[in-house]
């Protein structure tokens, strides 16, 4: 397994472009950080976003791809740059390595190529920079208690981790992190995205502020204008520089309708997608999982997870939910409103406010799956499209 790759993409053929994420989106601990469609820019991203591997599809004008690129390989030696092409001309292939790639993949690239490719890049960086998970939290409707749980999934985790946790705020415009902390931030995720350049740890140290469980915070911006100015690029960067100094970095969404979604659930690690027992959040859920599949995004970092369940729901069940989405539910959360409200309300984690109760026992389970993967058990199975929810979205 491929551990702690960050990738840069440079890929100037548009049809290409879903099956080259999906071949390096399935290798295990390999994030894509960038995506760019010009040769000419691979020399800025690179001076700006710390990676290991830029992966560079030669096609469909290789002499010209191949000439921009080896001045950039020979600025940084340190890289590994693997080339992708459909051409297995000998000639081709001696150039490329003669520039310096360390790999010529041919299309379609072979999966036993790949991984055994990047393994050898994870031993070759395995040495200096620990890179901590990131963990997406995004709610499939309203409601679903997508910030509840990342607060006290925040908490468990800080408490499980050697180098501790850190919850990120994506909501940019409505987020209440810190309110259910019951903290009162001076700086926000807006102090850290105001240039490209790499964020030094000591501007990351003054924009946090810590909670009593040893969890970090960074908290959404103080107003809508800064909100309004932050892209892409600069969540990558964050998230990139809290990876670095964070065993676990939580993300509270993005929302649904967020811009900055897509590049989240490419770097995450793990995505808790959150839904509940009720026909529009699971119609929601089937059209991002469809959607994401169609992207080439990797369905296995997504891990579902349903929220406030009780026992009177009598129309919807996991099971419905299971067979219709062919997903395993990876954890259920059941309703406890009276208690998680009066939480919220006194800006206290479960576990603080109510160690017993079954929510902040089943959110402590969670972070226990995530903390100590290897004592999950079985694999998860598939199952078969059917059952009641399966009519109600017109499969059947």
């Amino acid at each position: 397994m491929a551990r702690g790759i960050r990738a840069i993409i440079l890929n100037s053929d548009e049809d290409y472009t879903k099956q080259l994420r999906s071949k390096l989106l399935s290798i295990n601990g390999l994030k894509v950080i960038s995506e760019i469609d010009e040769p000419a820019m691979l020399e800025n991203i690179l001076d700006n976003y710390p990676a290991e591997l830029v992966v560079v599809n030669l096609d469909p004008e290789p002499e010209y791809v191949l000439q921009i690129c080896a001045p950039v390989i020979e600025k940084y030696p340190e890289l590994t740059f693997f080339a992708v092409s459909e051409s297995n001309d000998a000639q081709l292939i001696l150039q490329a390595m003669r520039t310096g790639f360390r790999e010529f993949l041919l299309r379609p690239i072979d999966d036993d190529q790949l991984h055994q490719a990047t393994n050898r890049i994870s031993k070759l960086t395995n040495t200096n920079t620990q890179q901590g998970s990131i963990i997406c939290i995004f709610g499939t409707a309203g409601g679903v208690g997508t910030t509840t749980i990342a607060v006290n999934l925040g908490c468990e985790l800080a408490q499980m981790a050697r180098r501790s946790a850190v919850i990120v705020d994506l909501d940019l415009l409505y987020g209440h992190i810190a309110t259910l902390l019951d903290l009162t931030p001076q700086f926000s995720i807006a102090d850290l995205c105001q240039t490209l350049d790499a964020i030094d740890p000591s501007m990351i140290e003054k924009a946090l502020i810590k909670h009593e469980t040893g969890v970090s915070v960074l908290a959404r911006p103080l107003q809508f204008a800064q909100a309004q100015a932050i892209s892409a690029p600069n969540i990558t960067n964050v998230l990139n520089a809290l990876s670095e100094m964070f065993d676990y970095v939580i993300c509270d969404g993005p929302p649904r309708n967020s811009a900055i979604g897509p590049t989240v659930l490419e770097l995450a690690d793990i995505s808790l997608m959150i839904l509940n027992l009720t026909v529009p959040s699971v119609r929601n859920i089937d059209r991002i999982l469809r959607e994401m599949e169609r992207e080439g995004y990797n369905l296995e970092r997504i891990k579902l997870i349903v929220s406030r369940t009780t026992s009177d729901c009598n129309t919807l069940t996991v099971a419905d939910i299971e067979q219709t989405l062919n997903k395993k539910i990876w954890l259920t959360i059941p309703e406890e409103y009276k208690t998680v409200s009066a939480a919220v309300n006194t800006g206290q984690p479960l576990h603080k406010f109510a160690p017993k109760s079954k929510a902040r026992e089943a959110i402590r389970t969670i972070a226990n799956r995530i903390h100590n993967p290897s004592e999950n058990g079985k694999n998860e199975k598939e199952s078969n499209l059917s059952g009641l929810i399966a009519k109600v979205l017109g499969k059947q």
